[in-house]
């Protein structure tokens, strides 16, 4: 049973750069991923993956969970904000802010699906993999897996032996942070591992302390701690259990630190757009600095994360096996944000959570002949209590609304604060979900493999939800909007009462997959996969009834194929697809009014095509060098913003070129060893929102980093710098029409050094 959860998962990730410490483990050797469910050679997987190992996390000096994409092709991250993490997997990505809803690429956690995006972004400490599988994975993984997964495997407690490492890593702006681990045996047939990690760091967007109303506060820091326990037991010589216990907090970190882009603004300070309600930007930023910010508002996120798993895997008659996974999630947090870029109270805005979420599968799998086989079935009951709240121009489209109807007095204008209208609000959901599953792979021959999967999949949704409008002329909160099951939705005030309060969704998502063993070394690959997501809630300040809930998604993906290790020194890797998108679940702020930004969801249909290809090369025992390419060419049907809606957008963070590099040389110095690495990604021009807003334009652009490593024994010491050459970049972009467009740019070059110790 134990070989079973001490799978070799050495840091290679096909040509990605991603290979363990050279003084640890060869590049070439066998990598296993569990992208089936079942543990298999990365090359032997008719799938699109690539895998990080735990050595190779550590050399590419990853700390963070979302660090990541910048080593995996085709993988963007859109993140300017603590409290949340979007990924975006060729394309494929939901790009709200908004608490409530769920992403399109799924992400676990050492078994365990994590349903809300404020529960993603975390540190990164004692991994053994990170496995990235692009594509629709929901036959075997399930809801929301439309344009893949992400799954996070923490290192089991699988030795006996004593083992563990500490890691202190200190870098610019006062960054420092502790990690480590020891492991081992209990007894004859239990053993335990104990991790930790704790990071702090100032902001590098420091506050304009020219100007006395700002926060000086530095944004883009750290505060936080995470701890995990793991236990293995051998019940039997067929039964293991597995545990985990994860516990995470972030205390007070600052928030915030957007800047405008430049625009002509009229005498009323706004913005110029075109006839999609899109701002009509310049070059530059309204400070000056990109890494400069104004806030009036002092942000925080505060956030405590309780999390368990428990995993059985049972040895029955016949070679068939047993597993169950049950896990358990709790999250409470706070959050708030100045959201504008100026020293006055334009936008504020909050959300607070609390989550608790548990799930339950269930899977049997084995082989009969020339058939391998696996059926499941899965249940989630996902509890949603949450607080949004937004001060601002996002509100005062609604305050002339709630005049117009004679609920309050009309807006005073030039009273000094025209921007002082709140909404607050409330809600109460409930998710459920319950799918069976099942997967064959038939062995047509030696040489030739069918892989058929079916998943159906039940979602219920049930939103009790209320919004209160207040400002300085109206201090006592008014309700103004709520769905039907809310106790105030008879009440006078009451603009609109949804009666969409529930969505009940039923769906299917297959796969069919041939596989040709060309060789003993390489395989190729034709497939068809299909993605299910199903609809939300659109929970804004102000929004319209015909946008209030959006559809369901789906997603037909047709990929081809080759994975082969050309030689002991080259392996190649290269997939195309082809994307057939229906009702992809689109995110635009663009005020339909020209009045007040409003963000929504909305449906529309996208082709895609494009591809990967990852190359990894082993020219001599002292150079290694890895090699990633991603094409794409994307094109949204409609787009509605404004009052004229925007055809044949481009997919957000979809660049049609982009590459990613690692050369690494290794000089043996008497005993030890000195290994100089050189890595990063190039990305071409690409929009940040769908809306293709010329604010929202990230021109082509390259990341590289620099770090170098003396090993000597059990010990090694770093010297490292990344964005070594000091690009300067947008991590996200968020186009408000008529206010113009804010940005929030991604860290300037940084420096440090790692001290690290194994044992």
């Amino acid at each position: 049973m134990r070989t079973r959860h001490n799978a070799i998962s050495l840091a290679v990730a096909v040509a990605l750069g991603a290979g363990p410490s050279l003084a640890s483990a060869q590049l070439l050797d066998e990598i296993i991923v569990t992208a089936t469910k079942r543990e298999e050679s990365i090359q032997a997987v008719p799938i699109s993956v690539s895998a990080l190992g735990g050595e190779q996390i550590a050399e590419l000096g990853l700390s963070d969970m979302t660090d990541i994409t910048q080593q995996v092709p085709a993988l963007q991250l859109n993140t300017w904000s603590p409290q949340l993490t979007i990924f975006n997997l060729r394309g494929v990505s939901q790009n709200n802010f908004v608490d409530n809803l769920e992403a399109p690429v799924a992400v676990y956690q050492d078994d365990a699906y994590i349903a809300s995006i404020n529960a993603i972004s975390g540190q990164l400490f004692d991994i053994e993999r990170v496995e990235v599988l692009r594509g629709p994975q929901g036959t075997l993984f399930g809801r929301n897996a439309t344009g893949g997964l992400i799954h996070y495997i923490s290192r089991g407690a699988n030795e006996d032996e004593l083992n563990g490492y500490l890691r202190i890593n200190a870098g610019s702006y006062s960054r420092l942070s502790v990690e480590g681990a020891v492991g081992g045996g209990l007894s004859d047939n239990v053993r335990g591992r104990l991790a930790f990690r704790q990071e702090t760091a100032d902001g590098y967007i420091k506050g304009d302390k020219s100007i006395p109303p700002v926060d000086t506060r530095a944004i883009g820091g750290a505060d936080g701690y995470s701890l995990r326990g793991s236990l293995q037991v051998d019940f039997s010589d067929s039964v293991q259990g597995n545990f985990i216990v994860r516990y995470s907090k972030d205390d007070d970190v600052p928030t915030g630190g957007y800047v405008f882009e430049n625009c002509e603004f009229d005498a009323s300070s706004f913005c110029p757009v075109d006839e999609s309600g899109r701002a009509i930007t310049l070059p530059g930023v309204v400070s000056g600095d990109v890494h400069l910010h104004q806030n009036d508002t002092r942000g925080y996120l505060d956030r405590e994360i309780v999390a368990a798993t428990a995993r059985f895997d049972a040895s029955l008659e016949g070679g068939n096996e047993l597993v169950s996974i049950t896990s358990y999630l709790d999250m409470d947090k706070q959050y708030l944000e100045d959201g504008d870029a100026f020293p006055v109270p334009i936008v504020v805005f909050g959300q607070d959570a609390k989550v608790k979420q548990f799930t339950q599968e269930l899977r049997l799998s084995g082989t009969s002949g020339a058939v391998q086989w696996q059926v499941g079935a899965y249940y989630m009951d996902y509890q949603f209590d949450g607080l949004g709240l937004t001060i601002g121009a996002p509100n005062i489209g609604l305050s002339f609304a709630l005049a117009d109807a004679g609920i309050i007095d009309a807006p005073v204008v030039g009273d000094g604060n025209p921007f002082d209208g709140r909404s607050d609000r409330f809600t109460d959901l409930e998710v459920r979900n319950y799918s069976v599953f099942g997967q064959v792979d038939y062995s047509l021959s030696d040489s030739l493999t069918l892989t058929a999967g079916l998943r159906w999949s039940d979602d219920s949704k049930k939103l009790n939800w209320t919004a209160f409008f207040s400002s300085d002329q109206d201090p006592t909160p008014i309700a103004y909007a709520a769905t039907a099951n809310s106790p105030l939705a008879g009440a006078a005030t009451i603009l609109n009462v949804f009666d969409d309060d529930q969505i009940n969704y039923d769906d299917y998502a297959a796969r069919l997959s041939l596989k040709k063993q060309f060789s003993e070394s390489t395989q190729g690959f034709i497939s068809w996969n299909r993605g299910i997501k199903g609809g939300n809630w659109t929970l804004s300040s102000n929004v319209s009834p015909d946008k209030f809930t959006h559809k369901e998604e789906v997603l037909n993906s047709f990929e081809v194929g080759v994975k082969s290790d050309i030689s002991d020194a080259i392996r190649l890797n290269a997939t195309v697809f082809y994307y057939d998108y229906q009702d992809y679940q689109n995110f635009v702020a663009i005020p339909p009014d020209d009045v007040s930004p409003n963000p929504q969801v909305g449906n529309s249909d996208v082709k895609a095509f494009g591809g990967e290809l990852e190359l990894f090369l082993k020219p001599s025992d002292r150079w290694d060098v890895a090699l990633g390419l991603t094409f794409e060419d994307s094109e949204v049907d409609e787009v509605n913003a404004g009052s004229t809606p925007i055809i044949n957008a481009e997919l957000p963070n979809a660049p049609n070129f982009s590459a990613n590099y690692l050369l690494r040389y290794t000089q043996p110095v008497g005993g030890n060893e000195l290994v100089l690495q050189f890595d990063g990604a190039y990305y071409d021009d690409q929009f940040l929102e769908v809306t293709n807003g010329p604010g929202t334009l990230q021109e082509s652009y390259n990341v590289s980093n620099v770090k170098l490593t003396w090993h000597s024994g059990n010990w090694s010491i770093s010297a490292w710098s990344k964005n070594v050459f000091d690009e300067t970049y947008k991590a996200y972009s968020l186009d408000l029409g008529i206010l113009g467009a804010t940005t929030f740019y991604a860290p300037p070059r940084t420096s440090g050094v790692t001290l690290e110790v194994n044992f």
